[in-house]
C-alpha cells in the first residue's frame, strides 16, 4: 500500500478514535449529570431535617450539633484513604456507587429507629462508608473536560437544581407523608442513583498493585494501618497546604450556622420555612454555578474564593438581623450564591495545582478539610446557640476573616 494512502487510512483511524472517545465522555457526562441530580434530590429531602427528626426523637441542642460532629469527624478521617484507593486502582464510578448506596442505606434504616442515639450512630457510620463518594466523584468530574471551572460549575448547577428539588419535595412529604417517610424515600432514591452511576464507561487503563498498599505495623499502644506512597505531604506542604487551611477555616464557620440553622429557621419563621429557605439557597447556586464557573476559568480561581469567603460573612450576618421572611429569602439566595463560588474555585484551584494521577488523593484532603471544619464548627456553634443564635452567627466572621487574610497569599 503506497505511503499516501496508508497516511490517510492513519488519519481517518485517529479521527474515528477521537470522535469514539468524546462520544463516551459526552455520554459519562450525561449519566452521571442525571445520577447525581437524583442522588442530590435525595440530600435535599432528608439533610435539612436531620436536626429536626433528631428533636422530634427527644435530643438535646448538644446531641443535635453531635450529629454534624459524628458525621464530619468520620467522614474526614476515610476521605482521603478513599481518595487514594481511587487513585490507586483507577476506579471511580465504583467508589462513586459504593458511597451513594451506603448513603442510602443508612437513611433507610434512621426511618426505624426510635431513639437520637440510634441516629447518631448510624450518621457516624453513614460518614465512614458515605466518604467512598465524594473524592471519586471530584476527580471524575475533573477528568471530563479540561476546563476545570466550567465542568464543575456545570455539574454543581446540575446537583445544586436536584437538592433545590429535594428541599422542596422534602417539605412537601414531611407535611402529608411524615418525617419517616421522608428517609425512606431518600435511600430509595440514592439506591437508584448508585445504579444509574454503574452505567459510566471508564477508559481502561494500567492499574497499581495494591499489594502493600496497606502495611500494618506494630505500634507502642496499638496495631495501626499506614498508607505507603501517597500525595498527602506533598500536597499539604507550601501554597496547598495554605490554601486546605483556609478552607478548613471557611467550612469550620459553615459549621457553626448550618448545624443549627435548621432549628433557627423553624423558631424564627415556622417549620415550614426549613425546606424553602434551603431551597432557595439551591436555586441560586443552580442558576448560577455554570456562569460562575466559566468566569473562574477566564479570571481565575483565587479571585473568586476571595469574594466567595467575604459572601459567607455578609450571610451570617444578614441572616442574624433579619427577622421577615420574605427578606430571608433574600439573603438565602445571597448564601447559594457564595456556597457554589466557594465549591467551583476550591475544585477548580485543586484540578489546576494537582497532577492528575493524585486529583482524587487531592479533592480528597479537599473534602477533607471542609468535614473538618465542620467537626470543629458544630461544637462551637452548638455551644454558642445555647447562650444566642445571633452570638453564634456574629462569631463566623472571626474564622472567615483569618481565611480571607491567609486565603490573599495563595498564588494565582
Amino acid at each position: 500500500m503506497p505511503k499516501r494512502e496508508k497516511a490517510v487510512l492513519q488519519g481517518k483511524r485517529e479521527r474515528t478514535l477521537k470522535f469514539k472517545k468524546l462520544r463516551i465522555k459526552r455520554r459519562n457526562v450525561f449519566i452521571l449529570a442525571v445520577a447525581m441530580f437524583i442522588a442530590n434530590v435525595a440530600f435535599g429531602m432528608a439533610f435539612p431535617y436531620l436536626s429536626v427528626y433528631m428533636q422530634y426523637l427527644g435530643a438535646t441542642m448538644f446531641m443535635v450539633g453531635l450529629l454534624s460532629v459524628a458525621f464530619n469527624l468520620t467522614s474526614t478521617v476515610f476521605q482521603y484513604p478513599f481518595g487514594w484507593l481511587s487513585d490507586a486502582t483507577r476506579n471511580r464510578k465504583g467508589f462513586i456507587a459504593f458511597g451513594t448506596a451506603s448513603i442510602g442505606l443508612f437513611y433507610l434504616m434512621m426511618a426505624m429507629v426510635s431513639a437520637p442515639l440510634q441516629v447518631l450512630i448510624l450518621r457516624t457510620l453513614q460518614g465512614v462508608f458515605g466518604s467512598a463518594m465524594m473524592p471519586a466523584h471530584s476527580a471524575l468530574i475533573s477528568e471530563l473536560s479540561t476546563r476545570a471551572g466550567s465542568i464543575f460549575g456545570l455539574f454543581n448547577s446540575i446537583e445544586n437544581a436536584g437538592y433545590m428539588v429535594g428541599n422542596f419535595v422534602g417539605s412537601v412529604v414531611v407535611k402529608y407523608l411524615g418525617i419517616r417517610n421522608l428517609f425512606v424515600i431518600s435511600g430509595l432514591l440514592l439506591f437508584l442513583s448508585a445504579g444509574i452511576v454503574l452505567l459510566i464507561r471508564e477508559r481502561p487503563a494500567g492499574r497499581r498493585s495494591l499489594i502493600g498498599m496497606i502495611l500494618v505495623q506494630e505500634g507502642r499502644e496499638s496495631w495501626r494501618a499506614t498508607v505507603r506512597s501517597s500525595a498527602f505531604r506533598k500536597l499539604m506542604r507550601g501554597h496547598m497546604g495554605l490554601f486546605y487551611l483556609t478552607v478548613f477555616l471557611v467550612m469550620v464557620a459553615s459549621g457553626q450556622f448550618y448545624s443549627v440553622s435548621s432549628i433557627y429557621f423553624k423558631e424564627v419563621f415556622g417549620e415550614w420555612s426549613v425546606g424553602v429557605l434551603f431551597g432557595i439557597e439551591s436555586l441560586a447556586a443552580a442558576l448560577t454555578g455554570y456562569f460562575l464557573g466559566r468566569l473562574i476559568d477566564k479570571y481565575g480561581a483565587k479571585k473568586f474564593y476571595l469574594t466567595a469567603i467575604a459572601g459567607y460573612a455578609l450571610a451570617f450576618v444578614l441572616y442574624a438581623l433579619v427577622r421577615n421572611v420574605w427578606l430571608a429569602f433574600g439573603v438565602a439566595f445571597l448564601s447559594g450564591i457564595k456556597w457554589i463560588l466557594t465549591i467551583n474555585s476550591t475544585s477548580a484551584y485543586v484540578a489546576q495545582k494537582v497532577a492528575v494521577s493524585e486529583r482524587a488523593q487531592g479533592m480528597g484532603l479537599l473534602n477533607g478539610m471542609m468535614s473538618l471544619g465542620w467537626v470543629v464548627g458544630p461544637l462551637i456553634g452548638g455551644y454558642l446557640s445555647g447562650i444566642s443564635f445571633q452570638l453564634n452567627f456574629f462569631s463566623t466572621v472571626v474564622p472567615l476573616s483569618i481565611a480571607f487574610v491567609l486565603a490573599l497569599r495563595l498564588p494565582e
